[in-house]
């Protein structure tokens, strides 16, 4: 199993990196909407995030201190929340931008007082950071599914890897602390499963970009 979870991580920092510079390429070379402007960002966010939490385990190990990376989940999770409402927002009508903003500016003024009354969540996991900057996307995924109902969508297979990823990960991220104290070894399970979904997240972007952006390239 943990053989099988190495493979995991290794082809999700391969997919992560391939789409990341498909994307970045598409949009230098000629495809300057908005949209895949901010997902763009969030790829590369994404990516460097990845890197760098890899990198601070490693000097971590070198120098034997303790291993605790969990604080790169804060941006991870923010950064992700912030390009993505972005990236939803060139797709909304004037109605849904309205509640979208709306929900971000709560997000926001929540984030805020709950750092400034307990800085230490930045060095553990904040459930409630992970369900407020994770459950709007999914919902803008549901809205972004309703209108593509009475016109084409554009971006469906980003869409539904948001739709599917991302409501699985908040459930485990959420569940994650839980599982850990009443099984360790059902944890380490759930945890490979929230990669595998992963992996099938970034396979989705990948498709997309031969979609949607091939066309740009060419």
């Amino acid at each position: 199993m943990k053989e099988f979870d190495e493979v995991i991580q290794l082809f999700a920092k391969i997919l992560i990196f391939i789409n990341t510079t498909l994307y970045t390429y598409s949009y230098l070379k000629g495809q300057k909407s908005k949209a895949v402007k901010y997902f763009v960002f969030y790829l590369i966010t994404s990516f460097c995030i990845s890197i760098g939490s890899n990198l601070i385990v490693d000097i971590q190990r070198k120098f034997d201190f303790e291993l605790n990376n969990l604080y790169l989940s804060h941006f991870f999770f923010v950064f992700q929340f912030i390009f993505l409402s972005l990236f939803y927002r060139q797709l909304f009508n004037e109605k849904q931008k309205k509640y979208l903003n709306t929900i971000s500016i709560v997000v926001f003024l929540v984030l805020i007082i709950q750092y400034t009354l307990n800085a230490a969540l930045f060095s553990q996991f904040n459930l409630l950071e992970i369900l407020i900057t994770s459950f709007p996307l999914v919902l803008y995924s549901i809205f972004h599914l309703y209108n593509s109902l009475s016109k084409p969508g554009k971006f469906m297979y980003i869409n539904a890897g948001v739709l599917i990823y991302i409501s699985i990960s908040t459930l485990i991220f959420i569940l994650g602390n839980l599982i850990n104290e009443v099984d360790r070894s059902l944890s380490a399970d759930v945890w490979l499963l929230n990669r595998v979904f992963y992996v099938g997240y970034l396979i989705l972007i990948l498709i997309e970009w031969k979609k949607s952006l091939w066309k740009t390239k060419n």
